[in-house]
């Protein structure tokens, strides 16, 4: 791609071009002025969501206010950096993603070389490798990283009619293994990227990136409209108000980045009772749960890397009993990115009903860029769903499944209760802060409604074991449950 800027210079060099993908290509360089563009920088504000945290099934993710948004595009070296400050949309919040934002929430992000990292409010680099993928891939589906790539491609077309007009799509391979297609309209401006990404529920997702309402901005046509739609729903949605082309773009992988060893999967376990374990080591938990003949496994989270490691966790802590159940306390992507492994092991999903159509809907879509275990041998998933309450006994250890009635960070959430050990089993409607830290700035309306469903279903809990954090007793929920003076 950092060759892309020389292969335009010499399309755009070549006169009176057919209709051909490459001169479709050469046009919208030319429109665009993308030839001499090596950088560009480009800001604005809108709207962002949280991809994969909606309140309940096949509804739109969660919104946040957009404040600002940079976003700078270095196309030589193949390098991106992005910061935007979020403040609270819904109040009181709605949805997963960190809600609520308290003030101001800033973030920046980075790409550059193979390498991702954020940097937080102290400066410091922290390694980031999950969003080097996408962080990568966004570099060239913006408008003139679309031209280059592109330029460097061996493009197809063909004409669509698309809401009554025609326009043209140009379609080629990214990187060995992604497709993109970007429409062009008559005008010879590109209204619209289609690519596809892997993720750990969707399979392929889609990602489109719709650009409109271009302006010229010193000789470069940009965009002032952007909205990008992930998985069906909307992430981004910008209105541009500056744009800078060949802007100042240092942007360089820092040592601790550079030096990083390879993310690993770290798997730690805490006998919590007699055949209970904590099963923890990352930012997403699991808990394990020993009955008579199988052993029950309370939370698949992130990816089939985690969950593999997890199944070996289990496997030499309960050596020769099978992972009869798996318990799903919601759909919350960063929950159900690992439960397809334990359909692959052959363990029964137990979720709340309104999950089950979403599940079986979602893993059906294909698996090309990125195939899992279930996908490489395919099975039919089995589930137990139930409404407001679900037993597994063996006679001896009972685990209830209580629905969290009127939660609003998602209206299908459970949790388990292991009523002999008085054990507690919770996700994301309360999270430990560090011990010895002074009582939120707000209290959670999550963590208020948890207290209220434990009350309505007079719970005599001695401990809980966040999905996140760190094992508590009730008398930490009732600390953050205190006012700030």
């Amino acid at each position: 791609m950092r060759r892309g800027w020389l292969a335009i210079t010499a399309l755009v060099l070549l006169a009176g071009c057919s209709r051909t993908p490459t001169g479709v290509v050469n046009d919208v360089a030319q429109t665009l002025g993308a030839a001499n563009v090596k950088t560009i920088q480009y800001s604005g504000s809108g709207a962002a969501f949280a991809l994969g945290q909606s309140v309940s099934p096949n509804e739109a993710w969660p919104r946040f206010n957009l404040k600002s948004y940079t976003r700078t595009v270095d196309y030589e070296k193949e390098a991106l950096r992005d910061e935007d400050v979020r403040t609270q949309f819904e109040d009181p919040p709605r949805g997963g993603g960190l809600q609520p934002v308290v003030g101001e929430r800033r973030a920046v992000g980075f790409f550059g070389g193979d390498k991702a990292w954020n940097v937080g409010a102290d400066g410091a680099p922290t390694p980031a490798p999950a969003a080097a993928e996408e962080r990568h891939l966004q570099i060239w589906v913006t408008p003139h990283g679309w031209v280059k790539a592109a330029a460097e491609s061996n493009p197809t077309m063909e004409s669509r009619t698309v809401d009554g007009r025609q326009v043209t799509v140009v379609s080629f391979t990214l990187h060995g293994k992604y497709k993109v297609n970007g429409y062009v309209n008559e005008q010879n401006l590109l209204e619209k990227v289609e690519t596809w990404l892997p993720n750990p529920v969707l399979g392929d997702m889609l990602v489109e990136t719709s650009y409109s309402d271009y302006k010229d901005f010193g000789g470069v046509q940009f965009p002032t409209k952007i909205v990008q739609a992930q998985g069906g729903f909307p992430v981004l949605d910008l209105t541009v108000s500056e744009v800078k082309p060949n802007a100042p773009a240092d942007i360089a992988v820092p040592e601790p980045v550079q030096q990083a060893p390879p993310a690993a999967v770290r798997v730690e376990s805490q006998r919590v009772a007699d055949g209970v374990w904590y099963i923890t080591g990352g930012s997403h938990h699991s808990v394990l749960v020993e009955f008579k003949d199988f052993v029950t496994v309370v939370e698949g989270p992130l990816t089939e890397e985690r969950s593999l490691a997890v199944i070996a966790e289990v496997k030499k802590l309960v050596p020769e009993k099978p992972i009869k159940y798996l318990v799903n306390t919601h759909h919350h992507f960063d929950h159900l990115g690992g439960v397809r492994t334990y359909v692959a092991e052959g363990a029964t999903i137990v979720t709340h009903e309104s999950n089950k159509p979403y599940f079986e809907k979602v893993w059906q879509a294909p698996r090309m860029i990125s195939a899992d275990k279930l996908s490489q041998s395919p099975r039919p998933a089995t589930f137990e769903t139930f409404t407001d309450t679900h037993t597994l006994t063996d006679g001896a250890r009972t685990l209830e499944l209580h629905h969290i009635q009127g939660s609003r960070h998602n209206e299908s959430i459970v949790m388990a209760w292991l009523p002999r050990e008085r054990v507690l089993i919770e996700a994301d409607v309360f999270t430990p802060p560090p011990p010895n830290a002074p009582p939120p700035a707000v209290v959670s309306v999550f963590t208020q409604n948890l207290d209220e469903n434990i009350r309505r279903l007079k719970l005599d809990v001695r401990q809980i074991l966040p999905i996140h954090g760190r094992i508590v007793t009730m008398a930490d929920v009732r600390k953050a449950l205190q006012k700030p003076s």
